[in-house]
């Protein structure tokens, strides 16, 4: 008699990463346990692995990153500018995995395997650590975006009131916890001088004021995932235009 063993290696490694992420407690995601976490990986020589956030005591995401604290710390930022969703009620689970396990980790099999439970889950619902690109500028909103759109309002620290395009350009890029992407400046438009001294340091205000800087042929967008800005004529059908 003769048979063929077939060991689904992925599904049982996944399956086991997800009873054990299961049974963890959650950690509230902010700045400190994020050091903790760092402490943990330099303790331990291992800094990737996979992850789960939950949401009010819900998974909403599961990720695989080549540095958990790395990626969580850019989940933190991007949640801290959104709207209609607290900080204070995200939590995480974190299970670092060494060189030769992190390859047996399957991101899609572990995600299957919670989407059995949890249908609300924002993996492929908008919810990312990266600018998803400007083909998505003009196209709908995923589901996270559209739930939990940028706060535009969100409050720049200014060097100074008496600036120029370039150099507010660079500060909102800093600070921003969303997308904020532009086409790049000739020096004369970078050097454009701007004077703030009577605008909201609300970013949205900053933005319409630094496009009327710019002048004709600039058009920008605030978009459900950040703000973007080119020297074209572009429709944005789900956002708002900003023209000089």
């Amino acid at each position: 008699m003769h048979a063929l063993y077939s060991f689904h290696f992925l599904v049982t490694v996944s399956a086991q990463l997800h009873d054990q992420l299961n049974a963890m407690d959650e950690t509230p995601l902010t700045e400190n346990a994020l050091e903790t976490l760092a402490q943990f990986q330099r303790a331990n020589n291992a800094v990737q692995g996979v992850y789960v956030l939950h949401h009010n005591g819900l998974p909403v995401y599961v990720g695989k990153a080549s540095n958990i604290r790395v990626r969580l710390q850019k989940h933190l930022k991007k949640i801290s500018g959104r709207r209609n969703i607290s900080l204070a009620d995200i939590a995480y689970k974190a299970l670092l995995l060494d060189k030769s396990m992190s390859t047996a980790a399957n991101e899609n099999v572990l995600l299957g395997l919670f989407q059995q439970s949890y249908a609300g889950m924002w993996n492929n619902g908008g919810f990312g650590p990266n600018d998803p690109g400007k083909q998505r500028d003009t196209t709908k909103p995923g589901v996270f975006d559209r739930t939990y759109p940028i706060r535009k309002d969100f409050r720049i620290e200014l060097t100074s009131p008496h600036t120029t395009v370039g150099s507010l350009f660079i500060m909102m890029k800093e600070q921003l916890p969303y997308v904020f992407r532009y086409q790049q400046l000739t020096d004369t438009e970078a050097t454009t001088p701007i004077a703030l001294t009577s605008v909201s340091i609300a970013a949205d205000e900053l933005f319409r004021t630094a496009v009327t800087a710019l002048g004709t042929g600039w058009k920008g967008a605030i978009v459900s995932y950040g703000m973007v800005l080119y020297k074209n004529d572009k429709a944005y059908p789900f956002g708002e235009e900003i023209t000089p």
